[in-house]
């Protein structure tokens, strides 16, 4: 029987639990189409078809999906759409002349809801009636609740699919569904014919009661009026202590992404939506503004929540921290709360759920490459601070961590690759040439990677002969977090859940054929040189495994051996790992 696949980050509740038109969290859907929502001709419809485009406007992670695919784990991440959103930077006033015009067409200069609900049908595939609420939160209401409304409703939408079957009669025995709390329960359920979830949530938002005027025009907590500001406070400790009582909350998150696209009032955020490709066209970056808290580091309240209530166990069972989206700087002072515990000998994993790398080797490098389309221009992986620079890869490394890599044609390919793409997409006679370049960008991530994991490891060893860390440790770290039904630009072809036994045996193919001639053009790449690896580097990096042993690692091992240590009562409510 093949290794149950490993999903570190996924969104399999987020469509069916807005949208009642899907039947359960089983079923596929596809999200309405410009064509149906706007006139029959007109110019909105086209440029908004454009919008949307490239991304996944259909279930990716569906539970069907996923049991077709071999994803037999999946964490299910609670996402509270954040209003900013779903709200467009009326009246466009960045980008070209043409740009702003272009957008003023499509969304108005003045605020037209029937535009913007529609939109975010597109978008998110949520029902009309949902897509209003939402909308008419942002212009009405004085306060926007992401916990007792948002979160609490996916949560209880994942606890009534909790034990549901699929009604697919074409699979020999009905698969079920299962929360799961711990590992021990991972162990005694996973040979069963059932699909595993573990709840996770995305974005600190997710916990707090924002005042509108503050979540749309605030840069941090600390700027807010005192009263509001003590109120949103108390929610957050609240709505914590709240999720860590098991009688209210059967299934607490095992980790929660701290930062997300938006401002959260608590620390800052990467830029991650996208600039214009061109003049004319406008970028996601020009509809919906970040700019609010984007880059800033961890007010002293977001650590006190860190510190005192999330990583804490005094308050009920630890909540672990996931850093994508966390700007530089939040990272920075991030890894120095979790050097504080290390050093009162409390050991706190940092997981990066689904990322890539951007071959930058610190942080501070980083800062001086300012996240823009032209810098990106003449690499092969995006350089954007948004991805992993080298000091990110070591530090999780050093902590036990975990990286999720992703599958994304938005986050993780520089100029280089994007123009590849294109010309071999175009070519249509097969699809081996694109199938072949998804697995390079992925084990090009892979293997820098490890790389960095053993090149940090040979000087640690240097420098303390006399206590040596196993060399093959350099592949531990590495997972995969595909971010599926998280709005996102999939790659083709491997672009759902259904997909992922076929691109975990591509990956395979891949390694195994990686110095023959025909590869030529696809093979593994050394960053940030950006140049194929050596035959004998490749096999060096390879550490004695196999290609099914890396592949085995990657999509199903090292998560499994993370959660024997980390998902566990012993560990969340007070033990030390041995």
């Amino acid at each position: 029987m093949p290794k149950p696949i490993i999903d570190l980050h996924c969104h399999p509740a987020m469509k069916p639990n807005g949208n009642s038109d899907i039947k359960d969290i089983w079923q596929p859907f596809v999200n309405e189409k410009a064509k149906d929502l706007f006139n029959k001709v007109s110019l909105r419809k086209l440029l908004v078809g454009g919008i949307v485009k490239n991304m996944a406007v259909y279930t990716q992670s569906n539970l069907d999906n996923c049991y077709k695919g071999g994803n037999r784990l999946v964490f299910a991440a609670i996402y509270p759409p954040e209003r900013p959103f779903m709200k467009p930077s009326r009246p466009f006033k960045d980008g070209s002349w043409v740009q702003r015009t272009l957008l003023k067409w499509i969304f108005g200069k003045k605020v037209k809801r029937d535009v913007d609900n529609k939109i975010i049908q597109m978008l998110t595939g949520f029902s009309e009636k949902r897509a209003k609420r939402y909308v008419d939160q942002i212009y009405d209401a004085p306060n926007i609740d992401y916990f007792d409304i948002d979160y609490k409703e996916e949560y209880d939408y994942l606890k009534r699919s909790h034990l549901t079957s699929s009604s697919n009669t074409t699979f020999p025995n009905s698969p079920t569904f299962r929360l799961i709390k711990n590992f021990s329960e991972y162990q005694q359920h996973i040979p069963n014919n059932e699909v595993l979830g573990i709840i996770t949530a995305e974005g600190m938002h997710a916990i707090g009661n924002y005042q509108s005027k503050d979540l749309f025009f605030k840069e941090s907590i600390d700027t807010m009026d005192p009263t509001d500001q003590q109120n949103l406070k108390n929610s957050f400790v609240t709505n914590i202590q709240r999720l860590k009582n098991t009688a209210e909350f059967e299934f607490p998150p095992f980790f929660i992404t701290f930062s997300h696209h938006f401002n959260n009032l608590l620390s800052g955020h990467a830029k991650s939506f996208a600039d214009a490709k061109n003049r004319i066209v406008p970028g996601f970056k020009d509809v919906f503004d970040q700019r609010l808290g984007l880059g800033k580091g961890i007010t002293a309240f977001g650590k006190h929540l860190i510190k005192d209530h999330l990583l804490s166990r005094n308050n009920g069972p630890r909540i672990l921290i996931d850093t994508k989206h966390m700007s530089l700087q939040t990272r920075d002072e991030f890894v120095a709360i979790i050097r504080e515990f290390q050093q009162n000998g409390d050991p706190v994993p940092i997981i990066c759920s689904h990322t890539a790398v951007n071959g930058i080797a610190t942080r501070e490098k980083a800062r001086k490459l300012p996240d823009m389309n032209k810098y990106d221009e003449d690499s092969y992986v995006s350089r954007w601070n948004i991805n992993l620079t080298d000091e990110d890869i070591i530090e999780i490394f050093d902590t036990d961590g975990v990286i999720g890599v992703c599958m994304h044609d938005g986050r993780m390919p520089g100029g280089k690759f994007k123009k590849l793409l294109k010309e071999n997409s175009r070519k249509l006679v097969t699809e081996e040439p694109v199938k072949r370049l998804h697995a390079q960008m992925f084990l090009t991530n892979i293997f820098h990677i490890l790389k960095t994991n053993l090149h940090h490891i040979r000087a640690k060893n240097q420098a303390d002969p006399a206590d040596p860390i196993d060399e093959k440790e350099a592949w531990k770290t590495i997972c995969l977090g595909t971010d599926n039904d998280g709005i996102v630009d999939p790659f083709d072809h491997f672009n759902t859940a259904e997909k992922l036994d076929d691109f975990q045996v591509r990956v395979v193919k891949a390694i195994t054929e990686n110095n023959k001639p025909f590869m030529k053009g696809f093979r593994v790449l050394s960053l940030p040189s950006e140049v194929p690896f050596t035959d004998t580097e490749f096999a060096e990096l390879l550490l004695g495994k196999s290609p099914a042993e890396i592949a085995d690692a990657i999509f199903s091992d090292n998560m499994i051996a993370f959660l024997r240590k980390y998902f566990t009562d012993a560990y969340l409510r007070g033990a030390a790992v041995v």
